[in-house]
């Protein structure tokens, strides 16, 4: 995978408040340095080295981009816990007491909060709004599917208990440009008047303030920032890293129509060549980052497929019931008045049946009745019943029964103890699948129901 890091310029010391075009005039777009890195995961990988605008550098699989931490104040404070959309409206009015000049000049981003701080506790970034505008509309040119911005102080090395952070230092014309990490999330820089003589290391020492005596110093190199950006992107590539999600880059900011589509096809073309993603392997199937999207739209699916079961099931379960009901009001009004008579008899099997399956079993006994009378032979005759019973019989061995009472309207039949080792859950499961209905009496004993179990 190929790195692309990129040094924006400083703003101008002189016409500070400047417009964009001015800007442009002073030659600020021909000054963006950047470092090409063949191959980030290999340390000998081969390297290039230019300086000039956004749209002469050439494409990389990933932009890092390095915002001069003098031109960006990062400054600690309380942030409401407040949804994103509100925090833009408040962050203006938590800044008036950092500042001398209208908030409204200044472009606000609260950091990502930093695990194991206080909840309230934000790093938040304030940069000249017209320089920033004027910076992320360079930016827009260049030639990368995955950029980031981040002040580079970020790069720097921390700090180790009671010990001073490492300042690195550039000469910028008469003044030295001195940059710390004084923080996880934030850094200082300031400029000291340089003397006209050159000056060596115990030199450069001296123009340090009192309380930062015997910092090491570094001079800025890109050795130096190539070694310190890859250790950043290093420790940042997993979503469980204190800075993975910073980038200053805004929330809305788009890249250009040229930068999008060469981008794009070089990324394929990359992909294509078998270029290999180290820093997209740290976001790999083991990176909560990675499933919390599809995680996010399976909980949805899965959801929608519990509601459309569920409201499946309701539906059956109420279709059920309409037509239940309607076969009992069918069959009631169907019943003549010796069969309403019987309505009212007690049940001799010991069983109590629903009202409902009570008036379907007397409505079959009606036209059980009324078919015998006309001679017709009847699935409720004892030799349909009959061979019904020898199906199941059959599955359960020849000598399995015990005692057998036919009524005229079913058979009550019973197991010689022992003879069936399941349990009557599972013989009536059994008959179900050969199109049988039998209902359990207690001690062994079934009855087994015309009809396919009408009502039963």
């Amino acid at each position: 995978m190929s790195l692309l890091i990129v040094r924006c310029p400083l703003k101008p010391f002189a016409n500070a408040n400047a417009a964009p075009n001015a800007w442009q005039d002073l030659g600020c777009a021909e000054h963006f340095e950047w470092c090409l890195i063949e191959h980030m995961e290999d340390a000998d990988a081969p390297t290039q080295f230019g300086v000039g605008t956004t749209q002469s550098m050439p494409y990389a699989d990933e932009a890092l981009i390095l915002l001069p931490t003098f031109d960006v104040r990062l400054i600690e404070a309380k942030v409401p816990l407040v949804n994103p959309k509100k925090l833009q409206q408040i962050l203006p009015n938590l800044i008036e007491d950092y500042v001398m000049a209208g908030a409204e000049s200044l472009a606000v981003q609260a950091l990502p909060p930093v695990p194991g701080s206080p909840t309230l506790q934000r790093v938040l970034a304030l940069t000249e709004r017209t320089w920033f505008n004027w910076l992320t509309k360079q930016l827009e040119q260049i030639l990368s599917p995955r950029m980031r911005l981040i002040p580079d102080c970020l790069v720097l090395p921390l700090a180790g208990d009671g010990q001073i952070a490492t300042i690195v230092y550039e000469r910028i014309e008469n003044n030295f440009l001195f940059t710390q990490r004084t923080g996880t999330q934030t850094g200082a820089s300031w400029v000291e008047l340089a003397p006209h003589a050159p000056l060596d290391s115990h030199a450069i020492g001296a123009l340090l303030p009192h309380a930062l005596a015997g910092a090491p110093l570094i001079a800025i190199s890109w050795d130096y920032l190539v070694k310190s950006c890859r250790e950043y992107l290093l420790l940042n590539s997993s979503s469980r890293s204190v800075n993975f999600a910073l980038n200053l880059l805004p929330k809305n900011w788009k890249r250009g129509a040229k930068s999008s589509g060469l981008g794009a096809l070089a990324g394929l073309r990359s992909a294509l060549a078998g270029k290999s993603d180290k820093a997209s392997a740290g976001l790999g199937w083991a990176d909560p980052l990675v499933w919390r999207q599809p995680l996010h739209w399976l909980g949805y699916c899965a959801l929608v497929a519990l509601v459309g079961f569920g409201l499946q099931l309701s539906y059956l379960l109420l279709n059920y019931w309409r037509w239940n009901h309607q076969m009992e009001l069918l069959a009631a009004q169907s019943l003549t008045p010796a069969s309403i008579a019987l309505l009212n008899q007690p049940e001799t099997d010991g069983v109590s049946h629903a009202v409902s399956n009570k008036v379907l079993n007397v409505f079959i006994q009606q036209v059980t009745n009324s078919q015998r009378r006309q001679g017709a032979v009847v699935d409720a005759d004892f030799a349909p019943m009959a061979a019904k019973l020898q199906q199941l019989k059959a599955v359960y061995g020849a000598e399995v029964l015990q005692k057998i009472d036919y009524d005229g309207y079913g058979i009550d039949f019973e197991f010689k103890p022992g003879s069936v080792t399941v349990d009557h859950q599972a013989i009536i499961r059994r008959a179900r699948g050969l199109g049988i209905a039998v209902k359990y009496l207690g001690a062994n004993r079934y009855r087994l129901e015309p009809y396919a179990g009408l009502g039963g």
